[in-house]
């Protein structure tokens, strides 16, 4: 009985993660036993994924309990569940994208179940308590990703991305690792608790610096932070749509998570200062001068893209420096701001991403000029397009507007940190003044401009629109209706 009880423990434990890799090995075995792998099982697929992901959204939230397991490895809190809550509605809405618009890609069920895989990993990532869990989650999710970009045989570019994709990202991992094995060198325990415990006393070691150091490298490029983010913007235009918007939303969602997880729990005794003209040694500063690099950098290379997905990619690297600027400060109110804003981004760039392949086909280099006269084709499609983008840019009252306000109150409101993220914040206001350039030139494109000869006639289904809808649908009521979606996350992280 005993035995039994403990069993039932560790499932409920782990039962987001078990049910998302159980989903990826039945359509496995679908594949395997079906004598077609075109395109048209695509939808079957896809109906499977989505109907694990629901049940893994629902165990989430209501029935997987808190507390330690894997030996103390793996860790569940109110936290985790609200943000693995979120990572599997973002999962569900990118399988619902590819149902309502199957890729012609033959390798269907290895697609899907690959698709799982990677949001396993970032699930068991958002719950690592140890620094040899967070790697095999990062490389889990890492290695699928890899695989997922080089998937469409028949493009060579993205063959060649794929591996310039992966050739940085194996980099990157050797930084973690590097920095991993350092800071297990000072601290003698890869526990974050236990890591925490030798920072109160020991916080300003050199070789502890350069751990930090070196993981952060390997850090910032996971989450596409300038100047780790050469990769963005070729990825972005070459892979899959359902891929894109994997990488650009629940991928972010768990790289934000694990590096707070990471800094605050385990580094807050090494955290330095912004405080005054004079910085002191620590994560903070280095952190701070990320976020401004990627704020700068993001929004300028944004300005001279007439590429879509280019101009997502590189606007994706200035949100990345808007919430590297709330990790600067070590608050519950800065994490529910982080997991909000990462959460409403991650539904407005899927929304923008699925609207943009109706409007364009497999055109992945497509220009502002398919999108001339939109409102005219499609008047519907042009108003989502409009709610969309103009939550990208921060504009009131959408969500986008919310979450960049409270991110920025919440840096504000740190203590003994005031200078220097005043400083930060007004950056940031005027990094968010520069995107509204490229912004309203997507919107200028869709509703000023005169419908060309050669647009495409848009015929979307009933489920690509039910899909594009939703997403538009949850931005706006995030943005009007905020207060329970931060409350929940502010009592969840009060408690972390």
């Amino acid at each position: 009985m005993i035995q039994e009880a403990i069993h039932t423990d560790l499932f409920r434990l782990i039962a987001p993660e078990c049910l998302t890799v159980v989903t990826a090995l039945i359509i496995l075995a679908v594949s395997f036993g079906r004598k077609t792998t075109q395109s048209s099982s695509g939808p079957l697929y896809g109906v499977i994924g989505m109907i694990g992901l629901a049940l893994a959204f629902v165990v989430s939230l209501f029935y997987q309990s808190t507390g330690f397991s894997l030996g103390s490895a793996f860790i569940v809190t109110d936290a985790t569940r609200w943000i693995k809550a979120g990572l599997l509605l973002m999962g569900f809405l990118i399988f619902w994208q590819h149902t309502a618009s199957p890729s012609h890609i033959g390798n269907q069920g290895e697609f899907h179940a690959l698709m799982l895989f990677a949001i396993a990993g970032m699930s068991l990532l958002i719950g690592a308590d140890h620094l040899l869990m967070i790697f095999v989650a990062l490389e889990i999710t890492a290695l699928s990703l890899y695989i997922l970009a080089a998937i469409d045989k028949t493009n060579t570019l993205a063959t060649r991305v794929a591996l310039k994709y992966f050739l940085i990202g194996g980099l990157s991992a050797a930084f973690v690792l590097y920095g991993f094995s350092l800071i297990f060198g000072v601290a003698g325990t890869m526990s974050l608790s236990g890591i925490a415990e030798h920072c109160q006393t020991n916080g300003n070691d050199p070789l502890l610096m350069m751990g930090i150091l070196m993981a952060l490298v390997g850090f910032g490029f996971k989450v596409a932070a300038a100047p780790f983010h050469w990769w963005v913007a070729d990825v972005y235009t070459s892979t899959l749509t359902p891929v894109t918007c994997l990488i650009a939303s629940t991928s972010k969602v768990a790289g934000f998570f694990v590096m707070g997880r990471f800094l605050w729990h385990g580094l807050i005794g090494a955290q330095g200062s912004l405080d005054g003209w004079e910085w002191t040694q620590g994560w903070i500063p280095w952190i701070a001068m990320l976020a401004v690099l990627s704020m700068l950098v993001g929004n300028l290379a944004a300005l001279r893209q007439t590429k879509l997905r280019r101009l997502i990619g590189f606007s994706a690297v200035a949100h990345t420096g808007y919430a590297l600027l709330g990790l600067c400060s070590p608050t519950p109110q800065a994490s529910a701001s982080i997991a909000f804003y990462m959460l409403t981004y991650g539904l407005s760039v899927i929304g923008l991403l699925s609207l943009l392949e109706l409007t364009q086909g497999n055109q992945k280099d497509a220009e502002h000029r398919q999108l001339e006269g939109l409102w005219r084709r499609a008047p519907w499609l042009a108003a989502c397009l409009m709610l969309l983008v103009l939550s990208l840019a921060g504009i009131p009252p959408l969500v986008g507007f919310i979450a960049k306000f409270n991110l920025f109150i919440a840096a504000l409101n740190t203590p003994h940190q005031t200078l220097g993220l005043i400083g930060l914040v007004v950056l940031a206001l005027g990094a968010s003044a520069i995107s509204l350039y490229y912004y309203l030139g997507v919107l200028k494109a869709a509703f000023c401009l005169d419908q060309p000869d050669e647009a495409m006639e848009l015929k979307p289904s009933t489920s690509q629109y039910g899909l594009v809808f939703t997403c538009t649908l949850l931005t706006l009521l995030f943005g009007v209706f905020p207060g329970w979606l931060l409350t929940r996350f502010l009592e969840a992280f009060s408690g972390a």
